[in-house]
């Protein structure tokens, strides 16, 4: 039996070190089979105790997009986006929703990078502003809904917001400790 090529080796690091926040777009709308493997990537994300305390509004109507992007202003580039998939939960239990909310947002972004779109993550904002984006996307009273993620294929990953942060990351030397807190490796 003749020997099967092995798959080229990808490192997940470089993978992962491209996904950045888009918030610049193209007008074109992202494909139905698209969509529909990022909603698959979202419903297969593991949760707490397998809750999956999640409900997806897919959302292409640009009024309703421009609509949410008012409610702050560190949010109205997403008024540019082609779809959002807002993160609905629960409500039953804030603290390990917060944390399936965080990762089910973190597979999207990959996963939307993985198909050659780029995504970008809006915070709806504080408790009126939140009521305020649920009350346009429908959502339930009883339920939470703080964020959406945006895709689409960007133009661009530079931040166009005049209060953007610094890009880069720290090294590693000041982000890890081996054994105890502020012990370097041996």
């Amino acid at each position: 039996m003749a020997e099967q090529p092995r798959p080229r080796k990808r490192s997940v690091a470089k993978i992962v070190r491209t996904v950045r926040q888009a918030r610049q777009y193209r007008p074109d709308t992202v494909p139905d089979e698209v969509l529909a493997e990022l909603l698959e990537v979202a419903r297969w994300t593991g949760s707490s105790r397998n809750t999956q305390p999640w409900h997806f509004v897919a959302v292409n109507d640009k009024e309703q997009l421009r609509r949410i992007s008012e409610l702050r202003t560190a949010i109205n580039w997403m008024a540019g986006a082609p779809l959002g998939i807002a993160i609905v939960l629960d409500g039953a239990n804030a603290m390990s929703e917060a944390y399936d909310e965080g990762r089910v947002t973190e597979r999207l972004l990959i996963a939307a990078r993985a198909r050659g779109l780029g995504g970008g993550v809006a915070w709806f904002g504080d408790a009126e502003q939140q009521a305020e984006a649920k009350r346009i996307l429908g959502v339930p009273e009883e339920r939470a809904a703080r964020s959406i993620v945006l895709i689409g294929y960007p133009t661009s990953t530079t931040d166009p917001r005049p209060t953007r942060a610094t890009p880069g990351r720290k090294p590693l030397s000041e982000l890890v400790s081996y054994n105890r807190w502020g012990e370097a490796q041996a």
